[in-house]
């Protein structure tokens, strides 16, 4: 019996044990490499960390988002790349304004990332929690981005950027976002839950609106484009642009670490204009979309 055949309860507790049991046994696969070069399981006890944190976030990405995301389509309808619409070509148009769109979101997001710290609590128990899952998430990060040279740029590029873009598009729009769409019947409600799960399992709450608020654009693109590769294309865009703009600012000694995007000059004007090309695209992309479903029936 196909998995599509079950109820939704026991295909999303399915999606949640491939889920589980990849990252384990990814995890596991990966302290074994560690072992073997480095003569340690802990990627920060290496004598080379930031080569061994690349090492460990290539196992975790695949295992814990990629592998079961295609075993999960596979279950749906005994096909690898049907379910999750990655058989599929994105609109030509489409993608040139995702393109477009990859640049002036930028500034958006940046003036959501600052919101969203200013909003979060200061004191207590919970924000002393949010603030240590962050400050760790930022200790990794920073390992990473402090090295300067152009391989650690285009190793950083590979692994936070293509590999984190395609294997996190498979599960979250290519696996989840089916199964909240037909579960809720409202493709709408689909593209909020997926996001709003995709946005708390990253365990990031400081930056919770800002990829919230991606992960409803991603949810759309696959929507509005029946493709899996549109938002594949838009999520990879974000990250390298974001590691590129990082790179850049490092390299001319300004400290990025406090940086807020409002803090430069002239950024509210920079914004407004980003928001209304953006605004204009993503208008573009549902006339699309609709034209397209119009012309379909």
């Amino acid at each position: 019996m196909k998995l599509q055949e079950k109820t939704y309860w026991i295909q999303l507790l399915v999606l949640a044990l491939f889920m589980l049991g990849g990252m384990l046994l990814f995890s596991s696969l990966a302290s074994l490499v560690l072992l073997l070069i480095y003569h340690t399981p802990s990627m920060l006890e290496a004598s080379d960390p930031v080569t061994a944190i690349r090492i460990s976030q290539t196992f975790a990405t695949i295992g814990t988002f990629l592998l079961p995301a295609l075993l999960f389509a596979y279950c749906q309808d005994r096909q690898w790349f049907d379910y999750n619409a990655a058989n599929r070509r994105p609109n030509a148009s489409m993608t040139n304004i995702v393109l477009i769109l990859s640049v002036t979101l930028l500034p958006v997001v940046g003036v959501l990332s600052a919101f969203n710290m200013a909003i979060m609590p200061q004191e207590g128990a919970l924000a002393e929690f949010m603030r240590d899952l962050e400050e760790a998430a930022n200790h990794i990060l920073e390992l990473l981005t402090s090295q300067r040279s152009s391989w650690d740029l285009v190793s950083n590029l590979l692994v936070l950027a293509v590999l984190a873009g395609v294997c996190e598009e498979f599960l979250f729009q290519g696996a989840l976002q089916p199964l909240m769409t037909k579960w809720t019947k409202n493709p709408h409600v689909g593209i909020l839950l997926t996001a709003f799960i995709f946005s708390v399992l990253h365990f990031q709450f400081y930056g919770f609106i800002p990829r919230f608020a991606l992960g409803v654009y991603l949810g759309y693109l696959f929507y509005w484009s029946r493709s899996l590769w549109l938002p594949v294309l838009a999520h990879v865009l974000h990250n390298a642009l974001s590691i590129l703009v990082d790179f850049t600012l490092q390299g001319r000694g300004i400290d990025t670490d406090n940086l807020q995007f409002t803090d430069i000059h002239g950024s509210t004007l920079v914004v407004i204009s980003c928001a209304l090309v953006s605004a204009m695209g993503i208008v573009f992309l549902w006339r699309t979309h609709r034209d397209t479903s119009a012309t379909e029936m």
